[in-house]
């Protein structure tokens, strides 16, 4: 049951029924391949969410945030960053009015990796009050429920994932000749190549030296799992298992009893939001 297609009448009796548990999808807009559209983080946590409803449509599920933390990416014309603090307080402000009504238990459908830091810190803070707040990162999930499907950003899982959606959401053109390549860049000279998402290798070892994503990922993509293998086939297979899992997991989330909540701490206590980032 999506809040925004029913009534505040019909979502009061969801919670006066007993039901305490809201799922609430959040995903980003920035790039992901010259091939992909922006919306790749948004579109498959959706897609997913359609797989769901199909199978339990009594679960009451949030709108979808469509915007996450991805600065790192803004070299790329195309993608909108909120942060990872503002992120932050627009889940914990959805959250706390959607506890106000009675939700107890919240199920966070990401489909961004930077979006899991400030996530899990609301996450945290609805166990502290008591509550339960599961974090599902869709496309961590489809890697272990198989691993041939694991991958990369705007690589092959995603690609698939898009193709599971709709086939048009690809450009074709992209994935042709040397322009599908993923052409790292060794932006740091050649002391330092580029390996993957934001590290280098030197003597062996992989170092992490945070950087915008476009002084050094040409085309986008970064990741294994090559574009080329991609398959409309891989996508459906891929978010079929991962949305049955999500439905077996959702009942069993709905029988975990709640924690005690934790004493009120003061503002300023160490765990707080503010500390984390700090640090």
């Amino acid at each position: 049951m999506r809040i925004e297609q029913t009534t505040w009448p019909h979502v009061q009796k969801y919670f006066d029924d007993g039901n305490d548990l809201v799922m609430l999808a959040i995903g980003s807009t920035e790039q992901h391949g010259r091939h992909n559209p922006l919306g790749v983080d948004t579109i498959a946590p959706n897609f997913l969410l359609d797989l769901i409803e199909k199978q339990d449509n009594s679960v009451l599920i949030a709108p979808t945030i469509p915007y996450g933390a991805c600065d790192d990416l803004l070299g790329y014309p195309g993608t909108l960053s909120i942060g990872y603090k503002l992120l932050h307080d627009i889940t914990e402000r959805i959250c706390n009015q959607l506890w106000d009504y009675g939700a107890r238990r919240f199920i966070f459908l990401n489909g961004h990796g930077p979006n899991i830091k400030p996530l899990s810190a609301v996450a945290e803070a609805i166990d502290r009050k008591g509550g339960r707040a599961a974090l599902l990162n869709w496309w961590l999930m489809a890697g272990e429920i198989n691993p041939a499907w694991a991958g990369g950003h705007g690589a092959g899982e995603e690609t698939s994932a898009m193709l599971a959606v709709d086939p048009n959401l690809v450009d074709f053109s992209q994935l042709e000749g040397p322009v599908s390549e993923m052409n790292l860049v060794d932006d740091l000279g050649p002391e330092f190549p580029s390996e993957s998402w934001g590290s280098v290798v030197y003597k062996g070892v992989h170092v992490q030296i945070p950087r915008d994503a476009v002084r050094y990922a040409s085309n986008g993509w970064i990741g294994p799992d090559h574009v080329h293998g991609a398959s409309k086939a891989w996508g459906d297979a891929m978010m079929q298992a991962t949305a049955d899992y999500i439905v077996d997991f959702i009942q069993a989330f709905k029988r975990c009893p709640l924690p005690e909540p934790f004493p009120v701490r003061s503002v300023g206590h160490a765990g707080s939001f503010e500390d984390l980032y700090k640090s």
